[in-house]
């Protein structure tokens, strides 16, 4: 019998974080940025939760409500149409949808993580222990290899996975696991 060790999923340190939107964006990764769908930014990001979850409640099995029909499965689209339906959009992403949408994880996790920055009630989440429903969990390697992902916590998540809403493959509350992943995650309250 051997005593091998199940791999799990840890979190990105400040570091890793940096170096991915640095190998993906280059130095557009400090423009993009979450600001409100309507009005201008304050010190606080307005973020209608409820709005936002019927949306990935309603959407996790069945494409989205792009007036355009793409991008169907893609995880970071389908991230970001919730965060638009509860009243918050990416500013200056590099690539979108003809709605304007974005559809890139690293420009998900660089507007996050400028927010963070410059909103007081947007932050990152800094254990498995304190993350719960409703926080945006971003993949930015795996065994240190190059793989990106975006997905929103249904509950509290830990190093091995947890409930989440995600499309790609897609998850409505359900069940994801991890092997390997680093992880970063935020939250707006």
């Amino acid at each position: 019998m051997t005593n091998a060790r199940k791999v799990v999923a840890k979190l990105a340190s400040d570091q890793e974080l940096q170096s991915f939107l640095e190998r993906e964006l280059g130095e557009r990764a400090a423009t993009i940025s979450l600001v409100p769908t309507s009005g201008s930014p304050g010190p606080t990001l307005p973020l209608d939760w409820s709005a936002a979850r019927a949306y990935y409640d309603e959407y996790c099995r069945n494409g989205n409500n792009c007036s355009d029909g793409e991008f169907t499965l893609d995880c970071t689209h389908f991230v970001c149409h919730g965060l638009s339906s509860g009243g918050v959009k990416v500013e200056n992403p590099t690539a979108t949808c003809d709605s304007g949408y974005g559809i890139r994880v690293a420009d998900l996790a660089a507007a996050f993580k400028n927010a963070s920055d410059r909103y007081s009630n947007v932050s990152r989440v800094d254990s498995f222990g304190n993350t719960k429903a409703g926080d945006f969990c971003f993949v930015v390697s795996w065994f240190g290899l190059s793989k990106d992902h975006a997905m929103v916590a249904a509950e509290r998540i830990d190093a091995k996975g947890g409930k989440v809403w995600g499309h790609t493959n897609a998850r409505c509350g359900e069940n994801a696991s991890w092997a390997g992943e680093t992880l970063v995650v935020y939250r707006i309250s």
